[in-house]
């Protein structure tokens, strides 16, 4: 019996990494369009010898009026596959945190996204940068997860998981640590390698006047003996309208 309850994603399936792809150019599209989203691959070197590589593909949107009347409201229906692999001697598994920065009037592409700890609660950066200015660096205002639209004002950035985990329910006899009943913004993979697949899952935004763009981000940890790397993968941005 366990000290500690596990948590695991239902909706994932272990698979190993394969291809290498590239980032492309910003897409575009109009309504009841599905947007092909290219292939994006990274690899970061951690510890003694360790490397850790995340590999999204088959990445879609889809985009339609029908889901809502609102101009002011728009929504996509999200797929695609992540797959993570750890490269070293005792690799022994990792996790996989997964979702979508929409933002309504702001380029994600250009924006500095902060991601992490305060990703939930920051505030966000509604003012531009002057010309010639660094990239705006902006930390997410609200966050939610996929099913739904979130509400954002002209200028800022929020963040829908993929991978909110609601805790699993501890059976009879289970020993279970203090915070088991705690929802995971991520899920765990054991051994070398894991993978999260994704299928018509619902993002978008409400109460936006002007244009709206999502963009995939995936965060990946994951242990080689005593190290432990963290990588951060960004997909294309794309247009929600």
């Amino acid at each position: 019996m366990s000290s500690h309850l596990v948590r695991k994603a239902a909706v994932g399936a272990i698979a190993a990494t394969a291809t290498v792809g590239l980032l492309g150019p910003v897409a575009t599209a109009g309504a009841d369009t599905v947007i092909p989203v290219r292939n994006a691959s990274t690899t970061t070197k951690f510890g003694s010898g360790g490397s850790l590589t995340v590999t999204v593909k088959q990445q879609t949107a889809r985009l339609s009026p029908g889901m809502v009347a609102l101009p002011t409201t728009r929504n996509a229906w999200v797929s695609g596959v992540i797959s993570a692999k750890i490269d070293g001697a005792d690799p022994s598994g990792g996790s996989i945190e997964a979702g979508y920065a929409v933002g309504c009037q702001i380029d994600v592409g250009s924006a500095n996204v902060t991601l992490g700890a305060g990703a939930d609660s920051g505030v966000g950066f509604t003012t531009t940068p002057e010309a010639g200015a660094s990239p705006l660096s902006v930390t997410p205002k609200v966050s939610g997860t996929t099913g739904g639209s979130i509400s954002l004002a002209a200028g800022s950035i929020g963040t829908q998981s993929l991978t909110y985990d609601r805790a699993t329910w501890p059976k009879p006899g289970d020993d279970v640590a203090p915070d088991w009943y705690a929802p995971a913004t991520d899920f765990s993979f054991d051994g070398a390698t894991g993978s999260f697949t994704y299928s018509d899952q619902t993002i978008g935004v409400d109460g936006c006047a002007g244009y709206a763009q999502a963009r995939l981000y995936v965060i990946v940890k994951g242990t080689v003996g005593n190290s432990k790397g963290r990588l951060v993968l960004w997909g294309d941005t794309f247009t929600l309208g």
